[in-house]
């Protein structure tokens, strides 16, 4: 009998992980729709040539 309870125990842990795992995936983002997020490191600022020439490079130049 024992074993009968084990067995609807372990049933209804697996029918709640599923449960949370639903959840969760409907939390993520929907396939096929638009991030807000720009895929790399974002909005880089340009480099001006003038910072490049003024700063110094490292390097084996000695």
């Amino acid at each position: 009998m024992l074993d009968v309870v084990y067995l609807a125990a372990i049933l209804a842990l697996f029918a709640l992980v599923a449960l949370v795992a639903q959840g969760v995936e409907k939390l993520g983002p929907q396939p096929g729709a638009p991030s807000a997020r720009t895929p790399g490191r974002g909005a880089q600022p340009p480099a001006s040539p003038a910072s490049d020439a003024a700063a110094p490079r490292g390097g084996d130049n000695a």
